[in-house]
């Protein structure tokens, strides 16, 4: 924990909406990034002692698990750390037979990616003050950009869950938890709701082509749907299947992020009975491949 904060202030890192650019952080660390197809290697971290600091990492990673993975290598070069490859640890409780480094560095990527100021931001994002349930988390996990099952677990470490709860939460699965959330409204398998309420007002939304973003304002319906984000799922070609009709009301509710978003761009939605539109900007996370010295 000290060592994540001790990094947010060497870094100049900014998590006041949540979300924390690791990315930027290992730009201003001068550690190069590379993203590479690794099969089941997470990550890699290049010491100095092997004319590091460098970190390499799994491109064919989800874009939440790829953030906690380039943490975690800043973790390693924070901490000291010599080379270190790091695999898909085996199921189990957490830390369970690891090596202390490792260790080290996975508790530094959840406080360097969720302190609790941002944590506190993301809940506030989702109208909430504490998480009531897994929903809330996988909701929350949106805003900070982290898998569920390690914000389930950070959330311990927080003082917002208990040891039980964390127990009990940790048996639901993401996708589980996005299918309650959608309802019919289709999402890839590899992709993300974004569920937007009125708490979300003027927020950045950070997603991933294919992501959902769902409005559950009453009263509430995209009036415009900007470039780079399309009225229908990328998966049905302009086939709406899993709703009832084409005039459902869910179509003026969800829309979804393609491939051709490069900037970033607001979108709007008019709420009845009300003068002023809710809006939220989208930007669309790059591809994590090849070598940059990229930003979220």
């Amino acid at each position: 924990m000290i060592a994540a904060a001790q990094a947010h202030e060497d870094l100049a890192v900014a998590y006041d909406d949540g979300y924390v650019d690791v990315f930027g952080a290992l730009r201003t660390a001068e550690v190069e990034v590379m993203g590479q197809l690794l099969g089941g290697l997470l990550g890699l971290y290049v010491g100095s002692e092997d004319g590091g600091p460098a970190c390499l990492l799994n491109a064919g990673l989800e874009e939440v698990s790829m953030r906690h993975t380039a943490a975690h290598e800043l973790g390693h070069h924070r901490l000291g750390h010599k080379t270190s490859y790091d695999h898909q640890h085996a199921p189990g409780r957490w830390g369970e037979g690891w090596p202390q480094h490792e260790r080290d560095a996975e508790a530094f990527a959840s406080w360097f990616l969720m302190p609790r100021p941002a944590a506190r931001a993301a809940m506030a994002r989702c109208g909430l003050v504490r998480p009531e349930s897994p929903r809330d988390v996988y909701r929350m996990a949106r805003w900070t950009g982290t898998p569920y099952a390690t914000t389930v677990r950070h959330l311990v470490r927080l003082k917002m869950i208990d040891r039980s709860t964390e127990t009990l939460w940790l048996k639901h699965s993401p996708g589980a938890l996005k299918t309650e959330l959608v309802g019919r409204v289709p999402v890839g398998s590899r992709n993300h709701v974004h569920v937007l309420t009125g708490a979300a007002h003027r927020a950045m939304v950070r997603a991933e082509a294919g992501d959902c973003l769902l409005l559950q304002i009453p009263g509430g319906r995209f009036d415009h749907v900007p470039a780079g984000l399309s009225p229908t799922a990328p998966e049905f070609a302009g086939q709406m299947s899993l709703l009832d009709s084409p005039h459902d009301s869910a179509l003026t509710q969800a829309v979804w992020v393609s491939e051709d978003l490069a900037g970033d761009c607001t979108l709007t939605a008019e709420v009845y009975g009300s003068t002023d539109p809710f809006q939220v900007t989208v930007r669309r996370t790059p591809d994590r491949q090849g070598s940059a010295y990229y930003r979220d």
